[in-house]
């Protein structure tokens, strides 16, 4: 299919639109309970996620009269102005993937979506992050208030740069490439908003391609994309991080240093986590389903309800994580030993079995594969 693929301008100015729903976010956060409440971990149904990283994708569906039906199941009124503000759970996110995304022109519809976000399209944290004037501090603000399905997890580089790393939050192999996709085109909006013209990342890794090509998605980046990989990431450029942040005059400078406060003082307390990350978090004193039960305060038949609930099992999650957490480590020059010793295992000979068995190649032959990509 030879269509034209529309991309979005170089410079996404600030759209009127977005504004609304910031303040309707305002709303709903100052008239919801407190989610620190509870300990239990957030479920695959616990509705936790803003619809922001969609919207554009939303905004085209309204527009073609096509939101009827998801409408309905959502429970969410997606023709009044406030529907980005909503919280929706993991599957409903997914939802909105299987009806909106799945059998159209993903090329159009992701790049269309990308052509109507900007920062402000991303409610109070996404404006807040506008009054850091260090790109590196707005990465990691904007990373850690961000109300998604995934994890955006900043990692310094050894040359002084930066990389961002989309972790899942639930294992969902069907759709995790789909909101790599998402997460990273809404990172290249952003960056966008205040950059034009600069070159914002030396490299793009997905780990899968989703049904978008190369060269699509090279000329939307403006960087080599590649396929395949272990995490996806952004390699964001040295230029681009060490480019000053664009003046904003004092009256708008203040408004968005008010943002920035109230959403440093709504995070006063550790918002919960999904078993995925709970796990990840807690990996020297996890070994079993039991110890996992244990730290989170529940019965192993609980455990097991939940995750069977979630269409997993613990040796999968387990496996997942500790696979991902260990490439992390090993790319970081971490010793073997340290590195087994911080994943759980007995000794290094256990974890090199462990992780030859779930990779396909032994640590000390990861490391130097990876060392000779350059990174």
């Amino acid at each position: 299919m030879n269509r034209a693929i529309r991309y979005p301008p170089t410079d996404n100015s600030c759209q009127s639109h977005s504004l609304p729903f910031i303040a309707a976010e305002r709303e709903r956060c100052a008239g919801s309970p407190s989610t620190t409440a509870s300990s239990r971990c957030i479920g695959m149904h616990d509705r936790e996620f803003t619809l922001f990283q969609v919207s554009g994708l939303l905004l085209t569906a309204q527009e073609q009269n096509s939101t009827q039906g998801l409408q309905r199941d959502l429970g969410i009124d997606l023709i009044r102005g406030e529907w980005p503000a909503a919280t929706v759970s993991y599957m409903e996110m997914r939802q909105v993937f299987e009806r909106l995304w799945l059998f159209g022109d993903r090329a159009e519809l992701l790049f269309n979506h990308a052509s109507r976000i900007n920062f402000a399209s991303f409610g109070t944290s996404g404006m807040a992050a506008m009054a850091l004037r260090d790109r590196k501090a707005g990465i990691r603000f904007r990373a850690g208030h961000s109300r998604t399905p995934w994890n955006a997890v900043p990692e310094n580089g050894h040359d002084g740069g930066m990389s961002l790393l989309h972790i899942p939050k639930f294992y969902d192999p069907e759709f995790r490439a789909a909101f790599e996709h998402f997460h990273f085109v809404n990172c290249f909006a952003v960056a966008r908003s205040g950059s034009s013209g600069i070159r914002i990342a030396d490299a793009v890794r997905f780990t899968r391609s989703c049904g978008i090509s190369r060269s699509a998605l090279e000329h939307y980046f403006g960087c080599p994309v590649y396929f395949d990989q272990d995490i996806a990431q952004i390699e964001f450029s040295r230029r681009w991080l060490d480019h000053p942040v664009p003046f904003i005059e004092s009256g708008l400078r203040s408004r968005l240093a008010r943002m920035l406060e109230e959403v440093l003082a709504g995070e006063t307390t550790r918002r919960r986590q999904s078993i995925l990350q709970f796990l990840g978090a807690h990996l020297d004193e996890i070994r079993s389903s039991e110890d996992l039960a244990r730290l989170l305060g529940i019965s192993r038949r609980t455990l097991a309800r939940i995750l069977d609930r979630e269409g997993v099992n613990y040796s999968v999650l387990s496996r997942e994580v500790r696979l991902t957490e260990a490439r992390r480590m090993l790319r970081h020059g971490m010793s073997i030993p340290t590195i087994a010793e911080n994943l759980g295992f007995a000794d290094e000979r256990s974890f090199r079995r462990a992780f030859l068995r779930w990779g396909g190649t032994s640590p000390s032959e990861y490391r130097r594969s990876w060392g000779q990509v350059g990174l």
